[in-house]
């Protein structure tokens, strides 16, 4: 018989598991860190150390009876042999079987719990005296309280499980953006390699998000910006969100002035867009940093690499909206970069098409998971989704929406 609960605490249990995973993810290639988004790595390493908590089947699979004797004293002190049925029971279980081992936060005390571990099951034993070995509810009785113990700690134990389960992936991610830091710190990237867009000295102040008396606050560029892996062009965090808030603006502005959006085809309404992030930003020299390409694209071009994408479609249902997914995925093959798809929404449908939308996002093979919360999810849904060469690969896409006038459209 082996003693349960007895090894140690169980929160001493779950900080060696952390360690070990920690030790395990140190020994991992620069190449496979590097390569992996850090969403992907912290979710990885909080799946090799979740636990299974222990559940413990309600009937026994087998047991039995057999004869035996202990040491008692008779009337007169004297020691003498007593026949008695030693019963066991064999239960199966799942979950971690080290559990069974380590005491959880709130325990039995001054209990002795014991039983026979194997892979999968616990036998239990009790000894119950010959003049009630005729009553089968006695004999029932005396295995199910030795189980009864180890179900009342397994019990406590699960709820221990279940909240270091649940603060996994935040114990891992301080690990894993450490990690990268030093690997890019040593790869000579001494801070992003951002694409050199700087907003023009000239540029109009956008339209504010919220209306105010006077002016405008920009977005900060204060965001934290995670350096890229290979020494390729990327936009910054705060280039993104920058580019991004002068497309909200500009959605705004047309909302607020519906004269100027009504009869317009996806085309020209581009066109306004790219009117505003040109007049906004500049690259290393004077000119267009946003062009155009195709009928309805956006695009940030660099030598032979797209740093941004967007994509202007008008809504006119889920499969439409899934081609246009596809054409921002076929112009960022690469790692890590950003797009924009902005859906331009009849007044008549705009309720019920915000969920539409997004559920045409995540039903997308592509879809790996929601991107950080929107203020407005009116206006702005975030999500993550992977090449369909290779899911390591993250795209960060914004969908903005803008509520218009569709009559007489071209």
């Amino acid at each position: 018989m082996t003693d349960l609960f007895e090894r140690g605490y169980l929160h001493d249990f779950f900080s060696q598991r952390v360690s070990s995973v920690r030790r395990g993810f140190e020994h991992l290639s620069e190449d496979e860190i590097l390569s992996r988004s850090t969403d992907d790595l912290v979710h990885a390493l909080a799946e090799e150390a979740h636990l299974e908590p222990l559940e413990i089947a309600a009937e026994p699979i087998d047991g039995g009876v057999t004869e035996g004797s202990v040491q008692v004293q008779d009337f007169a002190g004297r020691p003498i042999r007593q026949t008695v049925f030693n019963v066991h029971a064999v239960y199966e279980f799942s979950g971690h079987e080290d559990l069974l081992y380590y005491q959880p936060s709130t325990s039995l005390a001054f209990t002795k719990i014991q039983a026979d571990v194997r892979r999968g099951s616990l036998t239990v034993r009790a000894t119950i005296s010959v003049s009630t070995a005729n009553n089968a509810q006695e004999a029932r009785r005396a295995f199910e309280n030795e189980i009864g113990k180890i179900r009342t700690n397994a019990g406590h134990s699960a709820k221990d499980v279940a909240a270091f389960n649940a603060r996994l992936e935040a114990e891992f991610r301080p690990t894993v953006d450490r990690r990268k830091e030093v690997l890019q710190q040593r790869r000579d990237i001494s801070g992003a390699l951002g694409f050199p867009m700087k907003k023009r000295t000239d540029a109009p102040a956008p339209v504010p998000i919220q209306r105010k008396d006077i002016g405008a606050r920009r977005t900060s560029t204060a965001a934290r910006v995670r350096e890229p892996y290979k020494d390729e062009p990327a936009l910054t965090e705060a280039q993104y969100e920058d580019a991004i808030s002068v497309v909200e603006s500009t959605l705004l502005a047309m909302e607020r002035t519906p004269s100027v959006a009504s009869g317009k085809d996806e085309e020209e309404l581009r066109d306004q867009i790219l009117v505003q992030l040109n007049g906004t930003f500049q690259g290393n020299a004077t000119g267009e940093t946003f062009i155009q390409a195709g009928k309805t694209d956006i695009l940030v071009r660099v030598e032979d690499r797209h740093v941004f994408v967007g994509e202007c479609k008008w809504w006119t249902g889920e499969k439409a909206l899934g081609g246009a997914i596809d054409q921002l995925l076929s112009y960022l093959p690469w790692r890590d970069e950003k797009g924009a798809l902005i859906v331009f929404i009849d007044r008549k449908e705009a309720s019920a098409v915000l969920e539409k939308a997004e559920a045409a996002v995540k039903a997308h093979s592509a879809y790996k998971r929601a991107g950080k919360k929107s203020s407005d999810p009116t206006k702005r849904r975030n999500f993550v989704l992977g090449h369909p060469d290779d899911p390591e690969r993250e795209i960060q896409v914004a969908v903005l929406f803008a509520i218009l006038p569709k009559e007489g459209k071209k």
